[in-house]
């Protein structure tokens, strides 16, 4: 098949790749790298001081996260989509991984588009009320989305489907994918127990917490605040347990040390507290060698299998039980389930695949 002249169109938000936070610029950097390798002309609409080997196109100088801009802040999205669609008779099809307002654009394209909805365009649980009195607007997005019912998405869980709130046109789902080479396997583990993740009362780490405490189990930590109430939880309600056994370690940015962090580790503790459409975290820790406990929540179940990759549970109990006996787990069958279902490769081919489909459909 010819190659293509692909546009991926990234949040501003952090740089992609990101140093460290920021899961849906490192999906958008692995899959532009893995469509470049593959001979395919990629131009990236994403910040200024993104690294890529694809042509990259920049509204801004910095990710608005070093310029300290809040996540709030709409308009530089639609700056960074006007700067796309001005431009999109240079392409062959238009990825958008920009979770609003893309459908404004994608409604009157002249070529093909696609939409990866990475996050909820529902309102996360346990959002709490901004120092400038604003709500997620949840009536109205979904409203707005509503109104455009024939434009294709891609989700990246089933589950995202499931609890998405109103009927979308989902053509496809795909999976993120990890690297597989720069996470190693480790099949003699140390004697802790990790957490890993945005540090917010929905990823459950005071569970985690609460639960190494009573089973006096070591408990490593790595994460970051993003949410301004995020910092004032972690403050408030994690910090104050810390001690000999319960270590914070802050954010953990590199692959490296993701990599040794979880890999030497027994489990990954995940007691979610909301319905994650995709942990990718779980796929790391796997991909590792290390099994997941995790409670039965969003798209845990399409992640983890059950007794052998890793425990999920319903409860807090379930889950003390789960950590006393992980030691049951093959660690080997953790990396083989993600070789086979969660690569960057798998991801990459996905995407090609359905862009071509898309390309035929619109010029038929």
């Amino acid at each position: 098949m010819r190659k293509l002249n692909i546009a991926q169109v990234s949040p501003l938000w952090f740089r992609v790749p990101p140093k460290g936070f920021g899961g849906v610029e490192l999906i958008v950097s692995r899959l532009t790298e893995g469509l470049v390798k593959r001979g395919h002309k990629v131009t990236l609409f994403a910040s200024g001081d993104s690294k890529t080997k694809a042509k990259l196109v920049s509204v801004v100088k910095k990710n608005l996260s070093d310029l300290k801009i809040p996540l709030l802040a709409s308009g530089y999205s639609i700056l960074n989509l006007i700067e796309t669609f001005s431009r999109q008779e240079e392409f062959d099809i238009i990825h958008s991984h920009i979770d609003k307002f893309d459908f404004i654009f994608r409604a009157h394209a002249k070529v093909p588009t696609i939409s990866t909805l990475h996050n909820p365009i529902w309102p996360y649980p346990l959002l709490k009320k901004t120092k400038s009195g604003l709500y997620h607007d949840t009536e109205g997005v979904l409203s707005a989305y509503a109104r455009f019912p024939k434009l294709p998405y891609i989700a990246i869980s089933n589950n995202y489907i499931k609890n998405c709130p109103i009927r979308l046109n989902f053509i496809k789902t795909i999976y993120p994918g990890v690297d597989i080479k720069r996470l190693k396997f480790n099949p003699k583990p140390e004697d802790y127990f990790v957490w890993l993740g945005r540090i917010s009362p929905v990823k459950g780490l005071h569970i985690a917490i609460k639960i190494a405490k009573k089973l006096g189990i070591k408990l490593l930590i790595g994460g970051c605040p993003i949410r301004e109430e995020n910092q004032e939880y972690l403050e408030k309600e994690i910090k104050p347990h810390f001690s000999k056994k319960i270590k914070f370690l802050g954010e953990i940015k590199s692959d490296k040390e993701k990599s040794e962090l979880l890999g030497n580790a027994k489990a990954l503790i995940y007691p979610l507290l909301w319905e994650e459409p995709f942990g990718l975290v779980m796929i790391e820790s796997q991909a590792c060698g290390t099994p997941v406990i995790a409670f039965k929540r969003g798209s845990v179940e399409e992640l983890v299998k059950h007794n052998v990759t890793g425990l999920v549970c319903k409860t807090e109990k379930e889950m003390i039980k789960a950590i006393k006996k992980i030691d049951n787990l093959e660690r080997i069958e953790c990396r083989k389930w993600v070789e086979k279902n969660f690569t960057i490769e798998k991801m990459v081919e996905n995407h090609e695949k359905l862009y071509y489909q898309l390309i035929e459909k619109f010029h038929r």
